[in-house]
C-alpha cells in the first residue's frame, strides 16, 4: 500500500500537483504552520496548491526564496531574482488569513523582499512566539540554549529532522513540514520530483 501511495504521489508531482492523504486532511485540527525552504521557482505552483488546500494560519520560509538563482554568486541575476521572488511573495500572501515570515538566506536580498512584501515579516534568524509556542528560526541550523518548542531551518540536507528533549527540529530542505499547533503533531509532505535538481543540490547530497 505504501509503495502504491509513493508511486501515486510521484505521478502527481510530475504534474506539479501535491498528494495530500485523506488521513492527513481528516487529522489536522489547526491552527497549522507550513514550513518551506530553499524553493526553486518551478515548484511555486506546487506550494501554492498546498496552501490552497491546507489554508495554514502561519507560513514560515527559511530562506533562499528563488533557490535556482544563486544570487550570492551571481549578482548579475538580480533582475531575474526580483521577478521570480515577486511571484512567490504574491502567492504566499494571497491568503490574507495567513501570517507569513521570511527568514532570509544566503541567496536572498533584503531590499528586494522588503519592497515586494505587503504584510510579511522579514527575519534573519532568531526566536519568535506563535500561539504560545517558542520557535527558533534561521536559514542555517543553529545550536541554542533557550528552551524552544520547534527549531526550523534549511540550506542543507543536514541536520535532518530531530527531537531533542522538548525541542522538535525540522529541516525545510528535506520536506514541506506541517505543524499542527493544536497537538504539536508533525506531518511531512514531499517536494515534487526534480526539486533538488532545480536547487542544484544533488552534488551536495553526494558529498555530504
Amino acid at each position: 500500500m505504501k509503495l502504491i501511495k509513493n508511486i501515486y504521489s510521484g505521478f502527481l508531482s510530475i504534474f506539479n500537483y501535491p498528494y495530500i492523504s485523506k488521513d492527513l486532511l481528516e487529522n489536522l485540527k489547526g491552527p497549522i504552520i507550513l514550513h518551506i525552504s530553499d524553493t526553486p521557482v518551478d515548484i511555486y505552483a506546487y506550494i501554492f496548491r498546498i496552501i490552497d488546500i491546507l489554508k495554514p494560519k502561519f507560513i514560515i520560509h527559511t530562506g533562499d526564496l528563488a533557490d535556482n538563482i544563486k544570487l550570492e554568486y551571481h549578482r548579475d541575476k538580480i533582475v531575474e531574482y526580483q521577478k521570480e521572488v515577486a511571484k512567490l511573495i504574491e502567492g504566499l500572501e494571497k491568503n490574507e488569513e495567513a501570517k507569513v515570515f521570511y527568514v532570509l538566506g544566503n541567496h536572498d536580498e533584503y531590499e528586494t523582499v522588503s519592497k515586494l512584501t505587503k504584510r510579511g515579516t522579514i527575519l534573519e534568524e532568531g526566536l519568535i512566539n506563535i500561539e504560545n509556542y517558542n520557535l527558533i528560526v534561521g536559514h542555517y541550523y543553529m545550536e541554542h540554549s533557550d528552551k524552544v518548542d520547534f527549531c526550523l531551518y534549511g540550506h542543507s540536507f543536514s541536520p535532518s529532522h530531530f527531537q531533542n528533549k522538548d525541542t522538535i527540529g525540522l529541516n525545510g530542505v528535506l520536506n514541506i513540514n506541517i505543524i499542527d499547533l493544536s497537538c504539536r503533531a508533525i506531518y511531512h509532505l514531499d517536494y515534487p520530483i526534480g526539486t533538488n535538481r532545480s536547487r542544484m543540490m544533488e552534488l551536495r547530497r553526494i558529498t555530504l
